[in-house]
């Protein structure tokens, strides 16, 4: 399965828990179409506050709706130029032994 990582990185005006907020906003709004279930078991996120970035990654349509959402998001409650967003294949889990 080719997983998929969306790095949104934020400037320092922009409050990391407030862009925390808008983020689970955006899971409950996927929640619509997809489903509770679903969209907790195909999207996740970490928070990396040195760097005042939000990793949100999974492998579905799920996932570009959630991002598309929060960006979204952000663009209306922030502006446009308080964050970048790159896109990456996430790396890969390696099964326990």
């Amino acid at each position: 399965m080719n997983q998929m990582e969306y790095r949104f990185q934020f400037s320092p005006e922009v409050d990391l828990d407030e862009a925390v907020g808008t983020l689970r906003l955006s899971l409950l709004a996927a929640e619509g179409p997809y489903g509770e279930a679903r969209v907790r078991t195909e999207v996740s996120f970490t928070v990396e506050p040195m760097r005042a970035e939000l990793r949100v990654s999974g492998a579905t349509g799920v996932l570009e709706a959630v991002t598309q959402i929060f960006t979204s998001l952000l663009s209306h409650e922030f502006g446009r130029d308080t964050f970048t967003i790159r896109r990456e294949s996430a790396p890969t889990a390696v099964p326990a032994a």
